[in-house]
């Protein structure tokens, strides 16, 4: 069934005006009965429509799934060539991530692949990012209204993942604050010891936040001189990522 869905769709995209269901059953070789119930099911999960001449076409479902796909293939290409530029100007890892409900995940990452002797950071796609990591949590909570940040922080007891960890509000909420107003986040060794870091913002169209930039490294090597000149260099790689997948210019 799941196949014949797939060829009723493909059948569809092909057609400028929408087929019936006589349409759909002949070209696919089912009977009207079986065709009615897919078109129900297809139908009650908006992925296709029924027009009122009795004509189905693709409904929205599928195009915020192809949108979905195109920002994503999209964000990486985009993305890849600046991580790349970073990675080997900063000479520590850089990495890109997608905020979800409760997390961060990583969907690349990109090295320094010079032959320097320095120990780096690395983290494999898909690992999972504390939704407020130091670095990275308060661009996520900047890109909420306010009264939404402020009631999170109020009623969440903030996680202390190292001794450096924010765990008062008030503390945490004027990094925040902070994180809006630069559009950069820094974190000295509190998501992990020993491990300093630095976050930028990817905007998509409507200056929703697409993904989140960041460079990680040994605090040891990777100080407050390094992570300074890391953000500017951040930040004019993110602001082109940005335009390209068509988000306002920022201002800070």
């Amino acid at each position: 069934m799941v196949e014949r869905a797939f060829r009723l769709l493909d059948v569809l995209s092909e057609s400028e005006d929408g087929l019936t269901l006589s349409d759909l059953a002949r070209l696919l070789g089912m009977s009207k009965g079986s065709m009615h119930g897919l078109l129900k099911t297809l139908e009650n999960n908006g992925v296709i429509e029924l027009s009122e001449d009795r004509r189905y076409t693709l409904g929205p479902h599928i195009y915020d799934l192809a949108q979905s796909y195109a920002r994503r293939a999209g964000l990486r290409r985009f993305a890849l060539p600046a991580m790349r530029r970073l990675a080997a100007s900063i000479g520590e890892t850089a990495l890109l991530g997608r905020v979800e409900s409760e997390c961060t995940r990583v969907i690349e990452c990109v090295q320094d692949e010079s032959e320097s002797p320095i120990l780096h950071i690395t983290a494999h796609r898909g690992t999972r990012i504390h939704l407020l990591a130091a670095a990275t949590g308060p661009l996520i909570l900047a890109s909420w209204p306010r009264s939404q940040r402020e009631a999170f922080l109020l009623s969440h007891e903030l996680p202390r993942f190292t001794e450096h960890s924010l765990t008062d509000p008030e503390q945490y909420l004027a990094a925040v604050e902070a994180a809006a107003r630069g559009g950069v986040s820094m974190d000295h060794e509190q998501y992990l010891v020993g491990v300093n870091a630095v976050a930028v913002p990817i905007d998509g169209p409507g200056a929703t936040l697409a993904a989140l930039l960041w460079i990680v490294g040994f605090a040891s090597h990777f100080d407050e001189e390094a992570m300074q000149s890391a953000a500017r260099q951040m930040r004019a790689e993110a602001e082109q990522i940005s335009r390209a997948l068509g988000a306002p210019q920022r201002s800070f």
